[in-house]
């Protein structure tokens, strides 16, 4: 906060932050809910005010969630993806508890109703539906797009070939290093 003149309060601290957001975020429409949410003034219509709002009220790191994801969104139909090779497709939603974008947890392609449950959180209520749109195509709105997360299974794969590697590096370096060491000893 800041006194009237402009002035750091004494003992605030002050941080600027820097998040350069895309202005295509304004062509992600934030659905509101009919439980008042579309008579609010101060809903944020897309992404790019809910970026904007998440700053306002100091939520660094929901920004900078939502920035991620939707970014990662972007890359993906930038590479003008086939829409079937490792992908997850849907309809999304923006939860305000963390900033996550993307498509809710146990989304059923059969029944995309569903708003939520977060991914990230697992937040029920703090979630609104997200709607891209698309003025260059003949449809007006395009589905989410997304990497899906790793099983458990694929996640301990993973990790596994992962220290593997770096086993198999140390191992490499200790052989030359000895190799090093006894050539140097006949010399």
């Amino acid at each position: 906060m800041t006194d009237v003149d402009n002035r750091p309060i004494e003992g605030e601290i002050v941080r600027e932050v820097h998040l350069k957001v895309s202005p295509k975020y304004a062509t992600i429409d934030v659905i509101p809910k009919e439980d008042g949410e579309k008579n609010d003034t101060n809903f944020p219509h897309n992404l790019h005010n809910a970026a904007e709002l998440f700053l306002r009220v100091g939520m660094v790191t929901n920004a900078e969630r939502l920035k991620d994801c939707t970014e990662k969104m972007m890359n993906l139909y930038a590479e003008n993806p086939d829409g079937r090779t490792g992908m997850k497709i849907g309809k999304a939603s923006i939860c305000w508890s963390c900033g996550h974008c993307g498509i809710p947890k146990d989304y059923d392609e059969q029944n995309n109703n569903s708003v939520g449950p977060c991914f990230n959180c697992g937040e029920m209520e703090q979630i609104n539906r997200l709607k891209i749109n698309h003025k260059e195509r003949s449809c007006k709105e395009i589905p989410w797009i997304e990497i899906p997360p790793l099983t458990e299974a694929e996640s301990k794969k993973k990790e596994e070939a992962v220290l593997a590697a770096k086993r198999a590096e140390i191992e490499t370096n200790i052989k030359t290093a000895l190799e090093e060491r006894a050539s140097e000893k006949n010399t």
